[in-house]
């Protein structure tokens, strides 16, 4: 028995990376059994226990104990959880400055995921050669995360984000079109990461990555690949504790006139009063306000 970690899956072949090698390793009936209302029993990044077989096959025997996990809802109704990548560090939100428009709903459900899974975040504005960085950049950048102008074409920033990632398991997430794989071959031109053509029609990319995959780093370290992010239900995040999850409203805890506080339509709501002074986004208030319905009303949008 050896243990290795998941760095990709096939439909039911887990690729793990063992001292040894990769081994394609299937489940055996104890690991399927045990996924506990899960979407599968492992995922990629999972640190696991396998058994290597011949002609580099193997059985993965257990999955161990996760550090961290970003997790979606999965199911018609969002019942299951969906762990798409176990054990990283650290969440890069990649959206284009155009072309396609930037989905900021989306980098704020992207954002809240890392933060629920307790991993530090960042945002990518990639195409800058195409237009300047939006506006609603600075509301970002006023909540403290780091915000990198990236042009994969002529290289701009590309170093940044590359120091950005160095010695850590970090995911990159954002919707179809964006120029992850550029930016991904533009950080590693050894990856090799196939690259799709934009639909003029529909102004969306076509996907060109459509499994979860991670991707070393030659000075140590992993990025994980994702497929393209149109729409997510959140995990694991309840209405009480969503404000947590945003850096700036979280400054204010403990200074609204009631303990549990949403920071909605409350009397007395400091978060409001900032938002009224202009030192919080009114548009990021609107988006966590967004956010509190859904996740009040047990309704929300699956992955397309």
């Amino acid at each position: 028995m050896v243990t290795g970690r998941v760095v990709r899956i096939l439909a039911k072949e887990y690729h793990v990376e063992t001292a040894a090698g990769l081994l394609r390793c299937a489940l055996t009936n104890k690991v399927r059994r045990s996924r506990d209302g899960a979407n599968k029993p492992a995922a990629v990044g999972d640190e696991v226990e396998v058994e290597a077989g011949t002609g580099g096959e193997g059985a993965l025997l257990r999955t161990l104990p996760r550090k961290t996990k970003l997790c979606r809802a999965k199911g018609a109704s969002g019942q299951l959880e969906g762990v798409l990548v176990a054990n990283a560090e650290q969440v890069l939100a990649v959206f284009s400055a155009r072309s396609p428009e930037p989905d900021f709903r989306a980098v704020d459900r992207a954002l809240v995921m890392g933060e629920a899974g307790q991993m530090a975040c960042a945002i990518a504005i990639n195409k800058t050669d195409l237009a300047g960085p939006p506006p609603e950049v600075a509301d970002y950048r006023a909540a403290g995360y780091p915000v990198f102008e990236t042009c994969a074409v002529t290289g701009r920033g590309v170093d940044a984000v590359r120091d950005w990632l160095a010695g850590k398991t970090t995911v990159l997430m954002g919707p179809s079109g964006v120029g992850k794989s550029t930016l991904l071959n533009a950080i590693n031109p050894e990856w090799n990461r196939k690259v799709g053509a934009l639909s003029e029609r529909i102004d969306e990319g076509r996907h060109t990555t459509t499994w979860v995959e991670m991707l070393p780093l030659a000075g140590g370290g992993w990025v994980v690949d994702t497929p393209g992010i149109e729409s997510f239900g959140l995990w694991g995040v309840d209405s009480k504790d969503l404000a947590h999850f945003y850096p700036e409203l979280r400054a204010h805890d403990g200074q609204c006139r009631y303990r549990d506080c949403r920071h909605d339509s409350e009397p007395g709501c400091a978060v409001k009063a900032a938002v009224e002074a202009g030192t919080i986004s009114n548009r990021r208030w609107e988006g966590y306000r967004g956010l509190l319905t859904e996740l009040k009303s047990g309704e929300g949008p699956e992955w397309k």
